[in-house]
């Protein structure tokens, strides 16, 4: 009887400090940005430029692919490669669906006085104090927030599918090659990561949140890879070995596609569901 009395207490109070140390967490990187704008500029265009920013993870992700010794080292790799683009698609798709059920502005809104509802009531969200960066595309979205103008995708930030996306294809260059792996897990912590908690645009949080989906996604697609996936991923990397000029072709496409984070894909798969609702149910 006390122990469910108190459990609620002290699960209240475990999240209250994760909360804070959350908040500190985010104010001790974001304290960087705001000084300098040539530094806020050089975070943005790693933010922005998609060569830049998953440039050296693309170029990890084909050396593993291609980094084999023999034929069967290079099946192997390129074994753990493919499942690893697989599990990335769920990552992404897991990360999205969460960020839209789950209601958590990023951090830039949330400095901001803005309301959320209460039952019935109208409650004011805690603020938070943000450096805003001094590059003008931070300035841009920091005069257009001020103004009202919210985007819909910046009032789900938890998880992050940054985070998710982006460590989900390190780990699995990992997986195929300790020494890629480690440059690309680097890069994508101190570029990419970083630079998405500077700008305010995601709390630590929000980035363990995607990284946990990522590892454990991550995890199971690997498992089953090695089970029930086994042999058609053999079939597949055997493939790749025969077909050599065409599947470097259909690596450096999904190797372009990575440094996006599929936003082509997902461009076409709405541009199917819009022919899909507007053409072919009309047709109905």
């Amino acid at each position: 009887m006390i122990g469910a009395v108190f459990l609620p207490s002290i699960l209240i109070s475990l999240a209250g400090s994760l909360s804070e140390l959350n908040d500190r967490l985010l104010l001790l990187v974001n304290s960087l940005a705001g000084r300098s704008w040539l530094f806020d500029s050089v975070v943005a265009f790693f933010q922005d430029n998609d060569l830049a920013k998953a440039g050296v993870i693309g170029c990890c992700f084909l050396a593993a692919w291609y980094g084999g010794k023999t034929a069967n080292g290079t099946i192997d790799k390129r074994k753990i490669l493919m499942a690893t683009l697989v599990a990335a698609v769920f990552v992404i798709g897991t990360t999205k669906v969460l960020s839209h059920t789950i209601f958590l502005p990023r951090p830039a809104v949330e400095s901001r006085k803005i309301y959320h509802l209460e039952g019935d009531q109208l409650v004011l969200m805690k603020r938070v104090p943000l450096r805003i960066p001094l590059d003008e595309s931070s300035q841009k979205d920091h005069r257009d927030l001020l103004s009202g103008d919210v985007q819909a995708n910046d009032l789900g930030s938890f998880p992050s599918d940054h985070a998710g996306f982006f460590i989900a294809i390190p780990l699995g260059i990992w997986l195929a090659s300790r020494r890629l792996g480690w440059i690309a897990v680097g890069w994508t912590g101190s570029v990419i990561l970083m630079g998405k908690m500077s700008s305010g645009q995601h709390t630590p949080l929000d980035i363990a949140a995607g990284a946990a989906v990522a590892v454990a996604e991550v995890s199971i697609i690997q498992f089953a890879a090695r089970r029930q996936l086994n042999r058609l991923l053999d079939k597949a990397s055997g493939w790749t070995l025969r077909y050599s000029a065409l599947s470097s072709a259909m690596v450096f496409a999904v190797a372009f596609e990575m440094a996006s984070t599929l936003v082509h894909v997902r461009a076409f798969l709405g541009l199917l569901s819009a022919v899909r609702r507007n053409v072919l149910l009309g047709m109905g």
